[in-house]
């Protein structure tokens, strides 16, 4: 169980990637409810916050000025580079469009934590920002869909807000409740966490590939745009946030930043696109998925290589 464990920890975004083309082309599937991959992606999420260390975030008081100014970051420069590229690619494809601007305006992956532990940055920034974007989320992802015009597609303040709740509210919540109240079940059940999270990830890449096979065969030609499309809208905003950070926080806080700014929880995205979209809208949040994972294995991977080094510039702190 443990070897099992450890494999799918360390090579899940190869097996993402792997389930998601095996799945395109296997003529063995399986058809669920569309209600399977939101509780799956709650029971992720219900994992992460049995998992989240809540006495780090406790010592986060001292990090506001950080908080607030990857909130920013993030909330900008993600967001705005994703409705750039889905009004430069993908105007005569707007279930297209609006799946590759959903991508980019949901809140920070929970793979996020983890590429910050291997490249050595600030986890407990990264856990706070993230619980930051879930009260943030719920308001900037409608209002950023706005550009879209087209009568299939209608995603309500009030049915985000719905679906945040029950995804990803209720789930965190009753994590954290867990952790607080039965601290030994907690400890005794990592290995169930970290298994049953990478299981249920795996689960709903394939559950909603299957949904979206017809679309993408018939849309086989835009493809390698949406890959190319979902590279930049990784990359770039991990890059930029990079030589920003760097020269306002310490190495730390920087690279938790990084993976706060650039891993948006695109599962979470993909059954968004799902419930509200249509098949065609779960191309770019799948396809991030595969790129976004893939891209914080490296990035984290080659950070963990390289020393911190303890001459970075004290951040000018803001009234916040």
């Amino acid at each position: 169980m443990v070897k099992v464990t450890e494999f799918l920890s360390k090579r899940l975004p190869l097996l993402i990637i792997i389930t998601g083309i095996s799945t395109y082309f296997s003529p063995v599937y399986l058809k669920v409810p569309p209600i399977v991959p939101s509780a799956l992606l709650g029971i992720v999420i219900l994992f992460t916050g049995l998992s989240m260390n809540i006495e780090g975030i406790k010592t986060i008081n001292k990090k506001k000025t950080e908080l607030f100014i990857i909130a920013i970051l993030k909330w900008t420069i993600t967001v705005l580079i994703s409705i750039g590229l889905a009004s430069l690619f993908f105007s005569d494809e707007p279930e297209v469009a609006a799946g590759l601007i959903l991508a980019g305006a949901v809140p920070s992956a929970t793979a996020a934590t983890v590429y910050t532990f291997i490249a050595g940055g600030n986890t407990s920034l990264v856990i706070a920002s993230s619980l930051l974007d879930v009260i943030i989320s719920p308001f900037v992802t409608p209002l950023s869909m706005m550009g879209i015009s087209n009568s299939n597609i209608s995603i309500s303040s009030f049915n985000l807000l719905q679906s945040f709740i029950l995804i990803v509210i209720v789930p965190l919540s009753a994590g954290l409740f867990f952790q607080q109240k039965a601290k030994r079940l907690v400890e005794n059940s990592k290995m169930i966490t970290k298994l049953g999270s990478a299981l249920a990830l795996l689960l709903i890449v394939h559950i909603i590939m299957v949904s979206g096979k017809e679309s993408i065969a018939s849309e086989l030609e835009l493809i390698p745009l949406v890959v190319v499309s979902t590279f930049v809208q990784v990359l770039l905003p991990m890059v930029l946030t990079y030589f920003i950070c760097k020269k306002i926080m310490n190495e730390e806080d920087t690279r938790a930043a990084i993976f706060q700014v650039g891993l948006c929880n695109t599962a979470f995205a993909a059954i968004l696109a799902y419930q509200f979209i249509g098949e065609l809208g779960v191309i770019a949040p799948i396809l991030n998925m595969m790129v976004n994972l893939s891209i914080g294995a490296l990035l984290a991977n080659y950070f963990s290589k390289e020393e911190i080094k303890s001459s970075a510039k004290p951040i000018h702190k803001i009234p916040v």
